[in-house]
């Protein structure tokens, strides 16, 4: 995902466009003689990794309503494009779920419900994990509810630094400590913020020319970093700027 977002930023115009959606239909994985009638992007430009969810490190379309497709009939749900790959045995757990529990409506607040239910019966990895509760921290926000919001956060920001005590790719290791720096600060640890914060910034010291994809991705960073030191605790994550 990370490498997608920086051969997008270095293809990309910096001239702003609306995102623009087409509507389709997709087979229903727990009915397959259903279909569901889901949205598609059509238009976007790299515009959105500037967007305030850069300090989650989420971005469109998981972070609009289009980018979290919902089958009314069955009630699975799931990120965009992602309905396929689900194995005959975590099929049969998302069904016992959701005959135990029907979607009352399909507003945003039951979609997350069953999107933060119905991936946890679904064989993830951790990367994908994390990006789970780093969007819903992301949804919740934008929702209002901020402590559920920061709740997430925590959360994410536990297995963050239980991740970064291993060995990672470099781009995740750099994603990874801008966000404990991110989280820390939001959380109210000031000095912990900092201490990721050298950390970051002498990894992005050492990113050499070599890969294409970690440069990028490190100028990114360098100028995402500044904002950060304004993260104050509680509250929503996005800072305001002087």
């Amino acid at each position: 995902m990370i490498k997608l977002i920086f051969t997008i930023l270095m293809s990309l115009p910096l001239a702003v466009c609306a995102t623009t959606w087409g509507s389709s239909e997709v087979v229903d994985p727990i009915f397959e003689d259903k279909k569901c009638s889901v949205h598609k992007p059509s238009s976007w430009g790299s515009y959105i990794y500037r967007w305030p969810s850069k300090y989650d490190q989420v971005f469109w379309p998981i972070t609009e309503k289009y980018g979290i497709w919902h089958c009314k009939e069955s009630g699975f749900t799931a990120f965009i494009g992602d309905f396929e790959n689900i194995s005959p045995i975590e099929v049969e757990r998302i069904k016992a779920y959701l005959k135990a529990n029907p979607p009352k409506n399909s507003d945003i607040e039951t979609k997350l419900v069953l999107l933060e239910q119905i991936y946890a019966l679904r064989e993830k990895d951790s990367t994908f994990k994390n990006k789970l509760i780093r969007t819903l921290a992301r949804w919740y926000q934008e929702i209002g509810n901020i402590d559920k919001a920061n709740a997430y956060r925590k959360t994410a920001l536990i297995d963050i630094e239980k991740q970064l005590s291993k060995s990672l790719p470099e781009i995740q290791r750099l994603e990874y400590l801008y966000l404990a720096m991110n989280y820390s600060m939001q959380a109210g640890d000031q000095k912990k913020g900092g201490e990721y914060r050298e950390k970051l910034e002498s990894a992005l010291s050492s990113v050499t020319d070599t890969d294409k994809n970690t440069k990028g991705y490190s100028e990114y960073l360098k100028e995402l970093m500044p904002a950060s030191k304004f993260i104050t605790s509680g509250g929503t994550i996005d800072p305001e700027l002087p």
